[in-house]
């Protein structure tokens, strides 16, 4: 190898030990390379090849860098916001390289550090939230305002099932004022608290129900014990009366058969006769006083146990009726986000057995916290009655549409395909957005957007709910008062 052969292969191994840890599989062909240098017999052919091999490598390399980087971008940008534009600035350039990346990478960590040590939300001067981090403030508000309204509609279960409805609906005036997450926090804890005040009542009321069940069962049982005792006694009273009567019959039959005289026989026949008609007297009184009490007893076990069977009956109504309201929405009369889940088990357990395709539209109230902000709550729980109406009448019998929170609802369609529920929604869609809504003679627009998904089998529920909730979300972005099937 000559003195120029010499320096070209020690500079070409300092390059590829300078390169090294960028890729492993830069580094496998740069280690390749480095072995082609050290030869005593240096191969020119198999050194071009190999390095062609390296730079084919390397080009991936940089096209997968400079893909990442422009990625990376993209996601801090909508991740930042305007909140620090300065901290994107080495991503910028025209071509950013992977030391830009390193650069940006120390002053983001400063930024993120210095936002979580910032003080809790607050309400600014103008009554709007301010959070001190602006990290995607418009969709922690929606999520924020979902929260509240599947309070609400909690808290509406509670007036309507619960014994003391004045405090689940004072806490229902809390929600339309909840502006920030410190007051959703606050709702939160007075909810649990309210739940566990009524758990415990429940829980009172059903051990107070069990003690006079047993204190009724403890009687019925004194019933029945008095009534073997006294048919004891009545057993015992008969056969007493036959062991005398043939006694008395026997006494009769010596005093005939010892008699001598007919005058004799005759007075000891009368006595013996008024002594048979005393015990049966006796007998007769013990057997029908027994009786009677027996009868008495009888009748109050009878009474004893109708009222039993009755409160058995008005616990199974009332119990009945409690859960029929506590999977009912009180203000649409739909079914809420329990009976919901209940509906959705049992389509899902029929769709896996019989192979039906199943699909879900999750639907949403276009602009709903603008109607509540400029006309008020009442008028916003108008608009989600009569939309409700709106879309129970149009729906299939065979479909089960429920609220899901908020202004959200949630439609399953049995044995419906995509492109067929998208169709379904779509009229519920063209229904509502033609439907006729004024106050105080002013139209208030009303129109709804949906993302609908078909079910796979074996897929996780969450999942593909989540599926639907994007659709919703891509017509939301889309422009709203529209109908996304997840494919689309």
């Amino acid at each position: 190898m000559s003195d120029t052969h010499l320096l070209l292969a020690r500079a070409a191994t300092s390059l590829t030990l300078m390169l090294k840890g960028l890729d492993s599989r830069l580094d496998l062909r740069l280690h390749t390379l480095r072995g082609l240098l050290r030869q005593k017999d240096f191969q020119l052919e198999q050194f071009q090849a190999e390095m062609a091999e390296v730079e084919s490598v390397y080009d991936l390399l940089e096209q997968s860098t400079e893909q990442n980087i422009q990625l990376y971008l993209r996601s801090f940008k909508s991740l930042l916001a305007d909140s620090s534009p300065a901290i994107l600035a080495p991503l910028q350039r025209l071509q950013p390289v992977l030391s830009d990346l390193l650069s940006f990478a120390e002053p983001l960590a400063h930024f993120v550090t210095a936002q979580l040590a910032l003080p809790a939300p607050s309400i600014g001067p103008d009554g709007q939230s301010r959070t001190a981090n602006e990290l995607s403030g418009a969709q922690l508000d929606v999520l924020r305002h979902r929260l509240a309204g599947r309070f609400k509609a909690l808290l509406q279960s509670l007036v309507a099932i619960g014994p003391d409805p004045v405090a689940p609906a004072a806490l229902m005036s809390e929600v339309d004022r909840v502006v920030d997450w410190q007051a959703l926090d606050r709702l939160a804890h007075k909810t649990l608290d309210l739940l566990q005040v009524q758990l415990r009542e429940e829980k009172l009321a059903f051990v107070d129900y069990l003690t006079e069940l047993d204190t009724r069962l403890a009687r019925i049982n004194q019933i029945v014990t008095a009534d073997s005792r006294i048919l004891g006694e009545l057993r015992a009273i008969n056969g007493l009366f036959n062991r005398r009567m043939n006694q008395q019959v026997t006494e009769v039959r010596a005093q005939i058969d010892n008699s001598p005289r007919v005058e004799v026989l005759k007075n000891e026949l009368l006595g013996s006769l008024d002594q048979i008609t005393h015990r049966l007297v006796e007998y007769q009184d013990g057997y029908t006083s027994r009786l009677d009490q027996l009868q008495t007893n009888t009748a109050q076990m009878a009474g004893a146990i109708r009222a039993l069977e009755q409160d058995n009956q008005e616990l199974h109504s009332k119990l009945k009726r409690e859960r029929d309201l506590s999977i009912l929405d009180t203000l649409t009369q739909l079914p809420n986000r329990l009976g919901f889940n209940n509906q959705l088990e049992a389509e899902l357990s029929r769709a896996t057995r019989y192979h039906h395709p199943l699909s879900i539209a999750i639907i949403d109230i276009d602009f709903f916290k603008r109607i509540n902000d400029e006309f008020g709550h009442l008028v916003g729980d108008k608009v989600l009655r009569v939309i409700a109406l709106e879309m129970k009448r149009i729906c299939r019998e065979h479909d089960y549409i429920a609220r899901y929170g908020g202004e959200e609802f949630i439609l399953l369609l049995p044995q419906t395909l995509l492109p067929d529920a998208h169709s379904a929604v779509e009229k519920i869609r063209y229904r509502v957005a033609h439907c006729r809504f004024h106050f105080h003679n002013k139209p208030v627009p009303l129109t709804i957007s949906a993302g609908v998904a078909q079910w796979r089998p074996g897929e996780a529920t969450d999942a593909w709910i989540e599926r639907a909730d994007r659709a919703l979300y891509a017509g939301k972005q889309n422009g709203r008062n529209r109908v996304i099937a997840e494919a689309d």
